[in-house]
């Protein structure tokens, strides 16, 4: 007969914890929400040098149906405990059991009660629409996201801490930010308060601490609906990275490390991202570059086996070439692309949608950035806000999604002049404008819209990349459609003074059309046109976008 007793049960962000060592059985079952964190802590009782590389555990959940499981593995979370998190995604009566070849671990089982909320959970690709995202619960979900790399991390340099970070957290979901692209293991080699993620990285001693403090900022984040992007860590780019991939030992400790990171974070609202920058590995390691490829596809390999909750998976490139359609090849990649790309921006979400699922320029600009601190903005796409702009529009109006960027926020303030500054007045125009990309596509069913650049004629031909103080930035005119034919036609133009023709599907519909001002929300009525095409004459040089809609649509 088992015996167990509970120390504390709570709800706290959705959060469960069951802490269970030796006592008797408890009487009531305990309960968890429908995509909730179902959290149990568990003493193990063998004695171990180094317990998060001579020991491991899993545990089988059994779903209400009394059939189907799920295999998740616990993780070391310092002195004697081991807890496992999971997710549930449906009501009824779950029950778990334990194997390991610890005996204070193995045989420990229980049951936990599943019940409906309104929380909606982590992101997938959209049922139908693969090519877009929506959460667990089925609401369609325009990704809209920031950079945060150091979200998990102190510096008391750059004065960034946990008040910071939770500051910013609030902030960014206030503005309408619904992704945070970050890093477990920090590039500037930042700990928390908790201390570094590794004590001593040669010898795999993780520090849990520091993962204890990752787990709050992660909780906080999920609380707000923020789903956040994991980055795992980094490629070597020789810049002192001390928890680059290379620095691990061998390739069984990047592999363990992934496992743990997947066992330990795959319950919340999170995608994960085989690495950052992975191609550095190439350029550091000796080993030929397919070798190190194949090493990232068998990371990514293990941590879906080790996720029971299918977390949508990425992987990050370097600036050269700026894709990583290639591990499209693997069997985790969820993903079409997830670049970081500063060119060509609208032409490179299009070739990549062939792979029929969600395109992500995760790195094309941070506003404003500053690094070496001459007072001239010195990053791609960066230099103005019409640059930003544009190139969130290009992108946007090819089908594919983003992560943006602020210079005095993106790397806890690392990479800009000054601290940490999430108040910077200079931020306050793009803040509001990237917003406004959102708010339009939110309006409408936009997972229903296609591609239809050739739908548009004019006399201007589009143009190409240019340089803005020696940067370079968006065309200066161009033009682009997302059609759903005979129902909608959005299209975004800049840099016109005459007319771009929109051929419409037949002439049998009654066309209504409305003029956004992307810098400002406002809308305006046009005339419609004569039913087979819609001419559009823009006020002005300035970017803009209309909604062309069949008079039976709702315009927003």
């Amino acid at each position: 007969m088992k015996h167990f007793r509970i120390a504390a049960q709570y709800h706290l962000l959705g959060i469960v914890l069951l802490v269970l060592s030796s006592g008797k059985l408890p009487a009531a079952v305990p309960s968890a929400p429908v995509f909730g964190v179902y959290e149990v802590a568990l003493d193990a009782i063998g004695q171990y040098v180094n317990p998060y590389t001579e020991l491991s555990a899993e545990v089988v959940i059994t779903e209400p149906d009394g059939q189907t499981q799920r295999m998740v593995p616990l993780f070391w979370d310092g002195d004697a405990t081991w807890k496992f998190r999971f997710s549930p995604d449906r009501p009824g009566l779950w029950a778990w059991a334990v194997k390991s070849k610890d005996k204070g671990l193995d045989g420990q089982s229980g049951r936990f009660e599943v019940v409906a909320s309104d929380r909606k959970g982590s992101i997938r690709p959209m049922k139908g629409f693969p090519l877009h995202f929506e959460r667990q619960d089925g609401s369609p979900f325009w990704f809209m996201g920031d950079t945060a790399w150091a979200l998990y991390t102190d510096s008391a340099e750059e004065k960034f801490d946990r008040a910071q970070a939770f500051r910013y957290i609030a902030e960014r979901a206030a503005q309408g930010f619904n992704v945070l692209h970050s890093m477990l293991l920090s590039e500037a080699g930042w700990g928390n308060a908790g201390g570094p993620p590794f004590s001593d990285l040669a010898a795999e001693k993780i520090n849990p601490a520091y993962w204890q403090e990752v787990d709050t900022r992660l909780a906080f984040a999920n609380s707000k609906g923020m789903v956040c992007g994991l980055a795992l860590a980094w490629g070597d780019k020789r810049k002192a990275e001390p928890y680059a991939w290379r620095k691990f030992p061998s390739v069984e400790a990047r592999k363990r490390y992934a496992r743990y990171v997947a066992a330990r974070y795959s319950a919340y609202d999170v995608y994960f991202i085989v690495s950052g920058e992975w191609h550095a590995e190439v350029r550091t390691r000796p080993a030929p570059e397919a070798e190190v490829r194949k090493e990232f596809f068998e990371i990514g390999d293990v941590v879906k086996a080790a996720d029971p909750h299918g977390r949508m998976i990425a992987i990050h490139p370097m600036t050269a070439g700026g894709s990583v359609r290639e591990f499209n090849e693997s069997g985790w990649m969820s993903f079409g692309d997830y670049q970081q790309n500063y060119t060509d921006l609208h032409a490179r979400i299009l070739e990549s949608r062939r792979f029929n699922k969600p395109v992500v320029n995760s790195e094309y600009g941070y506003f404003l950035r500053d690094q070496n601190g001459d007072g001239v903005p010195d990053k791609d796409n960066s230099t103005s806000i019409e640059a930003m702009r544009h190139a969130s529009w290009d992108i946007a109006m090819a089908g594919g999604y983003l992560v943006t960027g602020f210079g005095t926020t993106y790397f806890g303030g690392n990479r800009d002049p000054g601290p940490f500054d999430l108040n910077a007045a200079k931020n306050d125009p793009w803040e509001k404008q990237i917003g406004l990309i959102k708010q339009f596509f939110e309006a409408l069913e936009w997972w229903k819209l296609q591609p239809h650049d050739e739908l548009l004629r004019c006399a201007t031909p589009r143009g190409k990349d240019r340089k803005e103080l020696k940067m370079t930035a968006p065309p200066e005119t161009t033009y682009w459609c997302l059609a759903d034919p005979r129902r909608m036609y959005a299209v975004y133009v800049r840099g016109l003074n005459e007319p771009v023709k929109l051929t419409l599907a037949d002439g049998s519909e009654v066309w209504r059309a409305r003029q956004f001002d992307p810098r400002t929300g406002a809308w305006k009525d046009l005339k419609p046109g004569d039913g087979k095409t819609f001419a559009y004459r823009p006020p002005d040089m300035q970017d803009w976008v209309v909604l062309v809609t069949a008079s039976q649509i709702s315009n927003p």
